[in-house]
């Protein structure tokens, strides 16, 4: 079986995008619930931050493989699409879950952010698709 995408990258999971997103969700997070007390801002980041590492590290991988299937802007649509519906989902379910006093408003920086993001790593992946095509 095929472990490594068209870029080279593992096929299945981005563990820096991963870290990345963690700590950038989980301090916005964070603050959205810290009205609540320390803890339960704590325990909103933390359920965020360790989400955004396993699930935002897949989606982000998702989202660079269908990027890179094809040249159209099918494909570019798709890779934003796609990963930031199942984002957007998952994160509510997670924050819907008991700890989280703001569910809904802990939900919204994915709904703004993860679609934008999603667009500019597609078109980051489509370039080096490109070039790696051009230089081979």
């Amino acid at each position: 079986m095929k472990t490594k995408n068209k870029l080279g990258h593992n096929k299945l999971f981005d563990p820096k995008m991963g870290l990345a997103g963690a700590l950038f969700l989980g301090t916005i997070v964070f603050f959205i619930n810290y009205d609540h007390g320390i803890v339960n801002g704590l325990i909103a980041a933390l359920k965020q931050g360790l989400y955004t590492f396993f699930v935002g590290g897949f989606i982000t991988r998702l989202c660079e493989n269908i990027a890179t299937i094809s040249k159209s802007l099918t494909a570019i649509l798709m890779a934003v699409l796609i990963p930031s519906i199942i984002a957007i989902i998952l994160t509510y379910i997670v924050h819907s879950i008991k700890g989280t006093p703001e569910p809904l408003n802990s939900t919204i920086p994915t709904m703004i952010f993860a679609p934008l993001g999603f667009l500019w790593w597609a078109l980051q992946k489509r370039k080096q698709v490109q070039l790696t095509d051009h230089s081979n």
